[in-house]
């Protein structure tokens, strides 16, 4: 028996296939208890547990092998594509002896639906994807490979930004530190009589997109504002395409996350630059709608 878990100890599966390049999972289970009692009685008269929720969020570098999103996807790249998409996730657990995983026991979650998904591409460190599945089912069962090396260079970082990026003009041409891009879908049950579980979780459209910019300031954030007094007029900014590019050490690209041409400045802040010596950084906040196309080796 193992003494303990660590990095090189565990392992983790979507969709058959073991996760490249995975930093962290961790799994959660909820039970959703409701209680009834009765009059006449301060006991309780039954603690009803209803279907539970199992939740894993998995996060790994960007590092030339598929996304987890690829992985957990069947039908297609965007989020409408895979919309009713399940998969099964297995978390595989060996000694701690080892130096690579040979799984001694395992999880195995089924029926499992992406949740929502987040990529970080920041100016220090790695690029990485970190993705949410919410089910119902787990069983003490399944084997998880052990993971492949790599050939260096292939962890993606800051150089690894592609200028061939379709950028919104409030951010184009500017020194960008940090860009995030979030999806929640929402995800709510249905459930059907004669059934414990829900037979379906459906993404709770319309599904908000956002993607954020993180720049270091040269001048002020550049947002003019005008208030609107004219009958009939309002204020507005025009909606823009967003289209993020990462490229491997040969140039080519390989990640692409496309948000489609309807993004549209929500939110604007400028902050730092105080007397601590810190810089001024301007974020920039755009939106969109049921569009993100997420493409990967």
């Amino acid at each position: 028996m193992a003494n303990r878990i660590f990095y090189a100890s565990h392992g983790v599966s979507v969709g058959g296939t073991t996760v490249q390049g995975a930093q962290s999972v961790s799994v959660n289970t909820n039970f959703d208890l409701e209680q009834v009692f009765q009059l006449g009685r301060l006991a309780i008269y039954e603690n009803l547990q209803n279907d539970p929720d199992v939740e894993v969020t998995i996060s790994k570098v960007l590092d030339g092998e598929p996304l987890i999103w690829s992985l957990a996807g069947s039908t297609g790249t965007s989020i409408i594509d895979n919309a009713n998409d399940r998969t099964t996730v297995i978390l595989g657990v060996g000694d701690d002896a080892q130096s690579v995983l040979v799984t001694a026991s395992a999880i195995t979650m089924t029926g499992m639906y992406v949740n929502s998904v987040n990529y970080t591409l920041p100016v220090d460190g790695t690029f990485t994807e970190e993705v949410t599945f919410i089910g119902s089912h787990k069983s003490i069962t399944g084997t998880v490979a052990a993971p492949t090396t790599i050939t260096p260079p292939a962890i993606r970082r800051r150089q690894n930004y592609s200028y061939t990026s379709t950028l919104p003009a409030a951010v184009a041409g500017k020194n960008i530190s940090n860009i995030t891009i979030s999806a929640d879908f929402g995800r709510e049950k249905l459930y059907r009589l004669g059934e414990f579980s829900p037979f379906h979780r459906f993404v709770n459209f319309p599904l908000e997109v956002t993607v954020t910019f993180d720049v270091i300031a040269q001048t002020h954030d550049g947002i003019a504002v005008a208030e609107e007094h004219d009958n009939c007029e309002g204020s507005t900014f025009g909606e823009e395409p967003i289209d993020i590019y990462i490229c491997d050490s040969a140039g080519n690209t390989d990640y692409q996350f496309d948000l489609g041409s309807k993004c549209i400045l929500s939110s604007v802040a400028y902050s730092g630059g105080d007397t601590g010596g810190g810089n001024v950084t301007i974020t920039y906040t755009y939106i969109t709608y049921n569009e993100l196309d997420i493409v990967s080796p």
